[in-house]
């Protein structure tokens, strides 16, 4: 009995124990095979890496070479498809080849024997990265246990973006002034090479392949030239008391460092400039601006030739035609002869030459530049601005059509580049996907005319946030903050055919505790109405100088109402105009009435579907449903506006007021939202936001008060 009792005991003991200490649950183990020699396809198994573990896998990570039957555990392959070893694999276990894997494309598919194990392979290198990418994406989504069987290609081969960034105080970027505060405030990042390190990453995972870096001047930053010693600018001179200690030569590593990131996330890199500018070098040497004088030739011939000569991993330069007294004698003496001249003596690096296309016939420029279109190593293109300084306008814009440009392309034989300008959004975050598919689309229309799009802005230098009250967003990359945007049109381009699923997957990542599907549709609605707005004024608020429609400004100021009664639409646009509207005579199209109507029903729905929605305002979920409320006050001001300009040329001065005393309550819910998120800001091209949000609070009552209006409106 006594021997029982101690077996009790001790049983006992064992139990509580056992309860007591933690217990250990062995992760299953995922194999990641992958060639580390490769720089996109180890950043893709990286990304994989970090996808499987937020599931709770462990993960080897192996080498494509050690891929053999023997491995048993599940597995994940990112390889080239004509690597026939693990072809043959891929075939032994179960699965289908890919076939007529082109240019960036890629097959996924899936096998259960041993074990569950995902295929990646690409058509190139970037094509296996970006196969990876969306494995990785997947597990996110789906954890691992879905089936995928699927083949991308790009739809459209090139998608870039346009950067304007400022080098130094003395190498500005366009325009020729430092009024601009995120002009100002770009100097330290673009010099800073973690910067560099998570835009490549970042927008890598957005499908985006071509970055090209717009300065005015960009040479003084970038080589030495024996023949001018002194116009090298040494150290970095920014503003309000910023330097940096920086030789020339480590400003020459710098530039190569940034050039091979682009390389390892599949980006082409280029310089462009405008002409005629030499920045710190005017009055020296003979050199001046906006001058096409010899000197600057054969100074700007040097230039680019040692550009050439001293980075190796430039993919190519654009330059523009009569921005500041330029022609095409001085373009092709100064840059196409300087690569041409490169081009013949090194014959196996290819390199590309953008031309935009300004005031200048295409003709005329095939035959000045005539030599580099001999070249097979030097791609010879055309850039144009798609949709004038407004992306967020006309859906399918035809700015292209109407001085018969792309009749030139197709009797020259030749292909463009479209300019995307982005002068919209500086602090919203727009987010419609439907719009992106039919811009993309109408792109797409030229055919083999169409060599690829950048986006991007002149009145905004989009480096690191500087503006936001939050802390949650402050300091990141504009990039980051503008996470949503960025992803449509990048994911867009690369496949027009992607459904809305996948962005109502990365905002569930992102907002756990929203509704996905109620966050992407009112983000959707929220964010027509000022794209709509503009398309209804596009012919007249056409450039970035006349329309910053985030704060109804101008470079004149306010935008008032008269001078939206006065507006056309853009070529291109099935909208009725406000004149013809307010007359009764849109033959069928939609009248500004009916705009007005569509525009506040969106905007309405949007701010319907988000009352629900709670989150302190310093988080990401916070900044989102206040980033679709700002964009709906906004679009519900816009509404009144367009109302009240089409009343007031149809002489019903009774309801102009009505609509511009709701437009002005509308307008406080705006910029008391916008100044509880946002500090204001000195633009490059129109006029301040400054010093806050309310800075056109009285000049918007004004505008009620001077069309009939009396006191506060109360709506």
């Amino acid at each position: 009995m006594f021997l029982k009792r101690i077996s009790i005991v001790r049983f006992l003991i064992i139990i509580a124990l056992a309860i007591s200490s933690p217990i250990v649950i062995y992760a299953e183990t995922v194999g990641v095979f992958f060639d580390s020699n490769v720089a996109q396809i180890m950043f893709a198994a990286g990304d994989v890496k970090t996808a499987l573990e937020s599931k709770g896998f462990k993960v080897e990570m192996n080498s494509i070479s050690a891929l053999n039957a023997k491995y048993t555990k599940k597995k994940i392959i990112i390889a080239l498809a004509s690597d026939a070893e693990v072809a043959k694999l891929l075939t032994l276990q179960g699965g289908t080849i890919p076939t007529n894997l082109g240019e960036q494309a890629y097959g996924i598919r899936t096998t259960n024997s041993p074990q569950k194990s995902y295929w990646v392979l690409g058509g190139d290198i970037n094509g296996a990265m970006y196969g990876g990418l969306e494995i990785a994406e997947n597990i996110k989504f789906n954890g691992y246990k879905e089936t995928y069987n699927s083949q991308e290609s790009p739809a459209i081969l090139k998608r870039g973006i346009k950067l304007n960034l400022p080098f130094d105080e003395k190498s500005p970027t366009y325009e020729s002034n430092s009024k601009g505060t995120s002009y100002q405030k770009a100097i330290p990042h673009v010099w800073d090479i973690t910067f560099w390190e998570t835009w490549f990453d970042e927008m890598a995972r957005h499908r985006y392949n071509m970055v090209s870096v717009w300065n005015n001047h960009p040479f003084t930053s970038l080589v030495v030239l024996p023949d001018y010693p002194d116009l090298a600018i040494q150290d970095v001179t920014g503003f309000n008391g910023y330097s940096k200690k920086m030789s020339i030569e480590e400003k020459i590593a710098f530039w190569r460092q940034v050039m091979k990131l682009a390389h390892a996330r599949g980006f082409e890199f280029l310089f462009f400039n405008w002409n005629v500018w030499v920045a710190n070098a005017h009055g020296k040497y003979g050199l001046a601006n906006a001058e096409t004088s010899d000197a600057n030739k054969a100074y700007m011939y040097k230039s680019m030739l040692k550009l050439l000569e001293t980075y190796p991993d430039l993919d190519g330069f654009g330059v523009t035609n009569g921005e500041n007294k330029s022609n095409q004698d001085f373009l092709w003496a100064a840059y196409g002869k300087a690569m041409y001249d490169y081009a013949v003596k090194n014959p196996q690096r290819k390199l590309r030459f953008i031309h935009r296309w300004h005031q200048t016939s295409l003709a005329d420029i095939k035959k000045t530049f005539a030599g580099l279109f001999e070249l097979p190593n030097v791609t010879f293109e055309m850039s144009y601005k798609y949709s004038k300084a407004h992306m967020y306008s006309t859906p399918v814009p035809k700015h292209f059509d109407k001085y018969n440009t792309s009749k030139q392309l197709v009797e020259n034989d030749m292909k463009t580049w479209f300019t995307v300008r982005n002068d919209d959004f500086f602090y919203h975050t727009w987010g419609d996907p439907s719009y992106a598919r039919t811009y993309l689309n109408g792109m797409m229309e030229y055919g083999k005319h169409f060599a690829g799009f950048y986006i991007g802005s002149d009145g905004f230098c989009p480096t690191r946030t500087f503006f936001c009250k939050n802390s949650v967003s402050q300091g990141i990359l504009e990039v980051q903050r503008q996470w949503y945007m960025n992803m449509i049109w990048g994911r867009l381009a690369y496949n027009p055919q992607t459904p809305d699923l996948l962005f109502k997957n990365h905002i569930k990542l992102k907002y756990p505790v929203a509704s996905s599907d109620e966050l992407f549709a009112a983000w959707s609605k929220a964010s027509s109405g000022i794209q709509k707005t503009t398309e209804l004024m596009h012919e007249d608020f056409d450039l970035d100088f006349k329309w910053y429609p985030e704060a109804c400004l101008t470079y004149k100021g306010f935008a008032t109402v008269d001078l939206f009664a006065a507006a056309d639409i853009g070529p291109g646009s099935l909208l009725c105009n406000i004149k013809n509207s307010a007359a009764g005579n849109c033959e069928g199209k939609k009248s500004s009435y009916q705009l007005a109507d569509e525009i506040e029903a969106d905007a309405k729905e949007a701010l319907k579907t988000i009352s629900t929605m709670k989150a302190e305002p310093n988080t990401e979920l916070g900044v989102a449903i206040n980033n679709i409320k700002a964009l709906s006050y906004l679009s519900l001001y816009y509404a009144e506006k367009i109302r009240g300009a089409t009343y007031k040329l149809a002489g019903q001065a009774s309801n102009t007021t009505t609509a511009l005393g709701k437009a002005y309550s509308w307008w406080m819910n705006y910029t008391n939202l916008m100044d509880s998120m946002y500090m204001g800001q000195a633009n490059q091209r129109t006029n301040p936001v400054m010093p806050d949000w309310h800075f056109q609070d009285d000049v918007v009552l004004k505008e009620y008060h001077d069309n009939g209006g009396v006191g506060i409106p109360t709506f």
